[in-house]
């Protein structure tokens, strides 16, 4: 359930001076959110930049992992359009069409541009992890070293939730009473990892704190349209990386004082590829090519009929996923259904425990329905969810012959919408695919070597260490 703030109708005004546009971008971060309904965690910070602003309680980023996602962010473009699904894309192209990211647009129109980490405090440089050339070129990690009353286009870039999660020391989470998600089975070990990513969401919400304080502090807050979001949907199994709620589903806030209603819960569809096009347009700036994002906010603002969600290869782990949702209903189209789900993914099985569990439990014959399902040596090409009714994506209605009216008219949507959005990726070849399978399992011989496990340990050995590592934690 989502905490409900009292609602203030507030007179739409234009800014007397430029505006400032500052986006705040968690890497990995769900809905796992005090002011989203979740018991388990505080985020206060968050939580106030919710009453102060308007929570997007139907927001999705278009794919489930960072640099295809952030590729689509900062161009406003769908990560097929621009050749940039794969990840990370090896053979990087430039964007096509005349598409450009949106920070030459705000250049242009005279703005500061700057990209900045969070964890440092704006010290360093921000994540960009773009899957195109040339790359972006930041003159700044901080909107301070602007000129005197220039306006700025900020981003802040927040490290956590990623992996390796990291504990809150002031608000540690018990695992033993955390609610897990119902998509995952109620595990100890898979406990006691989501409480660590609740803490790791906890140290988020303190940069978020900072980063809000600090514009008070400079007098910046009137007059700077706040977007915090996620690049995509949370780390863990059957999330990241996946075209299932968990993965696309994200948090957006919106603060910009006097033209966002203050404590307001917006229901609307909402797609993470709009925040350029709503960004540009609250800024008065255009750009030089359709974008595929909609205006969200404002007098033109449009609504979303559909979001559409994007998969191709993750490191080892090729595969071809497309997906639609109005909301109520959510197709999804395994373009490549004789892969399995637990197809071998380098890195979720490094830094995973879950991955190995399953496993585990799968081979020992432990692991119950509707968990099991993930673990089948193929997929249905079309999965069909009725989300009202089966939130954890269990129940394929695909053959339901009650459900053909909703299935054949998102299937028909999707499709013909992907004959314009698929038409420029460029197919990686199997030596590239080979390529993007090496770097993945070098990385595993690394993180074994670290963590003090053989380069290729058994599905045993590597659930000894994290029972060691998690569990003993809390022993």
């Amino acid at each position: 359930m989502i905490f409900l703030f009292g609602c203030k109708e507030v007179k739409e005004e234009k800014p007397a001076e430029p505006l400032n546009i500052l986006w705040i971008n968690a890497d990995d971060l769900g809905r796992e959110l005090a002011c989203y309904g979740n018991p388990d965690i505080k985020t206060p910070h968050i939580d106030k930049l919710a009453q102060q602003g308007t929570l997007y309680a139907n927001a999705y980023a278009n794919a489930p992992i960072c640099s295809s996602s952030r590729s689509s962010q900062i161009t406003g473009m769908y990560p097929t359009t621009i050749n940039c699904l794969d990840h990370r894309t090896i053979n990087m192209t430039e964007l096509p069409d005349g598409i450009k990211p949106i920070t030459e647009y705000f250049k242009e129109a005279g703005y500061f541009i700057s990209n900045g980490s969070g964890r440092d405090y704006l010290k360093k440089g921000g994540k960009r992890d773009y899957n195109f050339i040339p790359d972006i070129k930041y003159p700044a990690k901080d909107w301070s070293e602007r000129a005197e009353g220039q306006p700025f286009f900020a981003q802040v870039q927040i490290k956590y939730p990623h992996r390796v999660f990291e504990g809150h020391e002031q608000n540690p989470i018990n695992p033993e009473t955390v609610t897990l998600p119902g998509c995952y089975p109620d595990h100890p070990l898979l406990k006691a990892d989501w409480a660590l990513y609740l803490e790791s969401v906890q140290k988020c919400d303190d940069i978020v704190g900072w980063v809000m304080k600090r514009l008070e502090d400079e007098g910046l807050a009137n007059n700077t349209a706040v977007f915090f979001f996620g690049d995509h949907g949370r780390p863990h199994l059957r999330d990241k990386q996946f075209l299932y709620e968990g993965g696309l589903q994200i948090p957006l806030i919106v603060r910009y004082p006097k033209h966002v209603e203050t404590g307001k819960i917006d229901k609307r569809l909402v797609s993470l590829v709009d925040v350029a096009a709503t960004s540009l347009k609250l800024a008065g700036v255009e750009s030089k090519h359709n974008l595929h994002g909609k205006v969200f906010i404002g007098e033109e603002q449009e609504n979303r009929d559909y979001v559409f969600g994007f998969r191709q290869r993750a490191g080892d782990a090729p595969d071809a996923i497309r997906s639609i949702t109005d909301g109520r209903y959510k197709l999804i189209w395994n373009q490549e259904p004789e892969r399995p789900w637990m197809q071998l993914s380098s890195y979720k099985r490094s830094e995973y425990p879950a991955f190995t569990v399953y496993r585990v439990l799968h081979k020992n014959g432990e692991l119950a329905a509707p968990y099991n399902q993930f673990m089948a040596d193929s997929r249905p090409e079309f999965e069909f969810f009725d989300l009202e009714e089966d939130p954890n994506e269990f129940n394929n209605l695909a053959n339901n012959e009650d459900y053909q009216e909703h299935f054949n008219r998102l299937k028909s949507v999707l499709q013909t919408n992907l004959k314009a959005y698929d038409k420029n990726r460029i197919p990686e070849s199997e030596a590239t695919i080979q390529k993007g399978k090496d770097g993945s399992q070098n990385y595993f011989k690394k993180k074994m070597k670290k963590l003090g496990l053989p380069e290729a340990p058994s599905d045993e050995e590597l659930l000894e260490y994290w029972n060691k590592t998690l569990l003993g934690k809390i022993k």
